[in-house]
């Protein structure tokens, strides 16, 4: 009785890990924000925010987005030059990151179209033109957070 125990013990969990392997699927996603429309856009925007919100192409093109996974930078303090010297590491290449210029309206671009609010110094945009987030490099924390939401994103993991 003993050894039968035993056994059954030892084979469930192979067995489990064994099917799981095969069959099973690591999916992972990070949230699109926005899908159903801004509910409280800044009071000082006056826009019409369509659902799903996604960001003008036309003032992406304005900032020279490419159409591909992108971070767009508020700030360029040297605590987030070092977060983001941490993303470069890891995704060399595989990622635009855009330093708007004073070809549009700063101050209104990170808040009336990219919905930036402070604390965060960082926007994260897929190559359809949603936010897919938003972090202040200024945390390790939240480099680590970047780092493996671009991972998902670009499904490398």
């Amino acid at each position: 009785m003993k050894k039968a125990i035993l056994i059954v013990a030892l084979v469930v969990p192979i067995g489990i890990f064994i099917f799981l392997k095969f069959f099973g699927k690591n999916e992972f996603s990070i949230p699109v924000y926005y899908e159903a429309g801004v509910d409280d856009p800044p009071g000082s925007c006056k826009r019409n925010y369509d659902s799903p919100y996604l960001v003008s192409d036309s003032l992406l093109s304005i900032v020279g987005w490419k159409g591909e996974a992108t971070l767009i930078v508020a700030d360029s303090s040297r605590a987030i030059q070092l977060g983001l010297a941490r993303v470069d590491g890891e995704f060399k290449n595989e990622i635009q990151v855009i330093y708007p210029n004073n070809k549009i309206e700063l101050d209104e671009f990170y808040t009336c179209d990219l919905l930036l609010q402070k604390p965060w110094s960082l926007v994260l945009l897929d190559d359809q033109r949603k936010v897919r987030g938003y972090y202040d490099l200024e945390h390790r924390d939240e480099a680590d957070r970047l780092i493996v939401e671009l991972k998902i994103l670009l499904k490398k993991y």
